[in-house]
């Protein structure tokens, strides 16, 4: 008998320098408009992030997602990504990456991006988080 659910879910979320600006920051990405916390008690398999606007900072910037202010900011990413990183079309997968929390348990259902070190001044990023819920 199987302890999950026989379904693996996906959730988007979208950090967009043009909408959520680019200052040092924790971005709580599942509470803009539209978007869902994850269920709590999920069990993350996977995040993948996709650079689809070039990520720009006047310095030497460095992004990070997570499950949300207060809690652990780079638990999904692993490690802070340095602004070269952040080329046009890179991608990252939670799993591969050293440190990441993969397959993780869900004890927030937030999503967020962390800016640090200094401001972006444009980029997006497109995050998908895989999970299962226990049955």
């Amino acid at each position: 008998m199987s302890n999950f659910k026989n379904e693996l879910l996906s959730q988007e979320y979208v950090y967009d320098f043009s909408v959520d600006g680019g200052a040092i920051s924790d971005i709580e990405l599942s509470g803009k408009a539209g978007a869902q916390v994850l269920p709590v008690g999920a069990i993350v398999q996977n995040v993948h992030a996709w650079v689809e606007t070039l990520c720009t900072s006047g310095g030497a910037a460095t992004v990070s997602w997570g499950n949300g202010t207060g809690n652990d900011v780079d638990g999904y990413s692993g490690t802070a990504k340095a602004i070269g990183a952040l080329a046009l079309n890179a991608a990252f997968e939670g799993g591969a990456d050293s440190g990441a929390l993969c397959p993780s348990y869900v004890s927030s259902g937030n999503f967020s991006v962390s800016i640090a070190a200094a401001t972006l001044t444009a980029g997006k990023i497109v995050f998908r988080v895989s999970y299962y819920i226990p049955a």
